[in-house]
C-alpha cells in the first residue's frame, strides 16, 4: 500500500468528526451510534480502533463501518473510502467502493446490439418495453405522492408483471440517450432522489428471513450485521432510511405461502412502510391472483396484504399501443401483418413479441410464402389460455 496514506485510525477519526460536525453531535454519541450499528453495547470498539490504532479483525466490521459512514457523509471524497478499505487490507476494495459509490443512471447501452423483439425472459431494458401507459399513471402517482402509497400488480402467468416491475425500478433513472425517441420517464417530481430494491421471491437468496433481511439492507447501503433478526432489521431501516424507497417484490404468493416468512413479519413490514417511516417506504408487489383471491387461497387474512389500496389488473395492450411495440421492427411489417398480428395476438405483450419475433425472422431469411403464420400460431400455443380470458 502506499507509505504516504494516513492510517486506518486517522482516516476513521476524520469521518467520525465529519459525521459529529455534519450532525451536530459530540464525537462520544458518534462512537456509540456506530457500535449500536455494529451489533456492539455502545462505542468501546471504536475507541479502541482510534486510540490504539488497531484494525478491526472481521472483515465484516470494516465493510458495515464504510457502509454506515458512507451513509451518513463521512466519507468526503471516494479516495478516503479507499485508503480505509486498503489500510484495512480490504480483499475486493473495488467490488465494495463500487457498492457504496455507485453510478445512480442506469449505464446507457446501444439500442441495436439488443434483440429487435423479446421471447421468454422478461424485458429489461426501458427501450424495449412498450404500452401500460394507464398502468405507469397510477403506480407512480401513488409513489410520487406524500405518504407514499403501496400498489398491487395482479394478472395471469405471462401478462408482463415482471416486465413491468423492471420498467418501474430503472424507467426514473435510465439516460434519455438509451431510450426512444419520445419515451416519457419524468413520471417522478424529485426521481434523484428515490432508492429502488427489486425482489424476486424465487431467488434463493431471499427465501428465508435473514437472507431477505441482508438482501435488503444490501440493496440500499444499509450496515447488515451478522446474525440478522427482525428486531434489528426494524431498527436499521427506521434508523437509516431517509430517502423515498420503493421495494418491488415479485412473486409475492411464493413469500406468503413460506413458513419462514411468519404473520409477525408480514406485521413488521406494514409497519415499516405505514407507522415507522414517515410515509417515505412504499411496496410494488406482482401476484398472479388478484388480493381477495390470494387472501382465501391463505385461509387466514393477511396483514400486509391490507396495505394494498391500489390494485392493477394487468390485461393487454390498448391498439395503439401493440401497434407501437410491431412498428418497432428493424425490418417493417405490411399493413395486413400488422393486422394478422394484432388479430391473432389480442394485444397481449407476450404474444405480440412471439409473433412478431417469427415474423421478422422470416423477413430476414427472404421468406415470401404464409409458412410463419403456420410457425408463429405454434409458438404461441402454450399461451393461448390469454386469449380465453374474459
Amino acid at each position: 500500500m502506499p507509505t504516504g496514506e494516513p492510517r486506518f485510525s486517522e482516516l476513521l477519526q476524520r469521518a467520525i468528526n465529519r459525521i459529529a460536525f455534519l450532525e451536530n453531535k459530540t464525537r462520544q454519541v458518534v462512537f456509540d451510534e456506530l457500535g449500536y450499528a455494529l451489533g456492539r453495547q455502545g462505542g468501546s470498539a471504536i475507541q479502541y480502533w482510534l486510540y490504539h490504532q488497531r484494525v478491526p479483525a472481521r472483515l465484516e466490521d470494516v465493510e458495515n463501518l464504510a457502509l454506515i459512514i458512507a451513509h451518513r457523509g463521512g466519507w468526503e471524497h471516494e479516495s478516503e473510502l479507499r485508503s480505509f478499505l486498503s489500510r484495512a487490507g480490504h480483499p475486493h476494495a473495488d467490488a465494495l467502493i463500487r457498492q457504496i459509490f455507485p453510478n445512480d443512471a442506469i449505464p446507457s447501452s446501444a439500442p441495436a446490439a439488443q434483440p429487435a423483439f423479446i421471447v421468454g425472459p422478461p424485458i429489461l431494458k426501458p427501450h424495449q418495453f412498450f404500452g401500460r401507459t394507464r398502468e405507469l399513471r397510477r403506480i407512480f402517482a401513488a409513489l410520487n405522492s406524500t405518504p407514499m402509497q403501496n400498489v398491487a400488480v395482479c394478472g395471469l402467468s405471462r401478462s408482463g408483471k415482471t416486465s413491468l416491475l423492471h420498467y418501474i425500478h430503472t424507467i426514473t433513472r435510465t439516460p434519455a440517450a438509451a431510450l426512444r425517441p419520445g419515451q416519457p420517464q419524468n413520471w417522478l417530481d424529485e426521481p434523484q432522489r428515490y432508492r429502488w430494491v427489486y425482489v424476486d421471491f424465487q431467488d434463493p437468496r431471499v427465501c428465508n428471513r435473514e437472507g431477505f433481511f441482508v438482501y435488503i439492507l444490501r440493496q440500499l447501503n444499509f450496515p447488515a450485521p451478522a446474525s440478522l433478526d427482525l428486531i434489528q432489521f426494524v431498527d436499521i431501516i427506521v434508523r437509516y432510511l431517509v430517502n423515498p424507497t420503493v421495494i418491488l417484490l415479485d412473486e409475492i404468493q411464493i413469500a406468503l405461502t413460506n413458513p419462514e416468512f411468519t404473520q409477525q413479519f408480514w406485521w413488521s413490514l406494514r409497519s415499516l412502510s405505514s407507522n415507522l417511516t414517515d410515509g417515505k417506504l412504499a411496496f410494488v408487489i406482482a401476484a398472479q391472483n388478484q388480493l381477495p383471491v390470494l387472501q382465501n387461497s391463505l385461509g387466514k387474512p393477511s396483514p400486509f396484504l391490507n396495505i394494498f389500496g391500489h390494485s392493477i389488473q394487468l390485461g393487454p395492450l390498448s391498439e395503439e399501443e401493440a401497434r407501437q411495440l410491431i412498428q418497432s421492427s428493424p425490418i417493417p411489417f405490411s399493413q395486413s401483418d400488422a393486422d394478422w398480428i394484432i388479430q391473432h395476438s389480442g394485444c397481449w405483450p407476450a404474444l405480440l413479441q412471439i409473433l412478431c419475433s417469427t415474423r421478422l425472422v422470416a423477413l430476414q431469411e427472404n421468406q415470401t410464402d404464409e409458412i410463419w403464420k403456420a410457425d408463429a400460431l405454434a409458438n404461441i400455443q402454450p399461451y393461448r389460455y390469454l386469449l380465453e380470458t374474459p
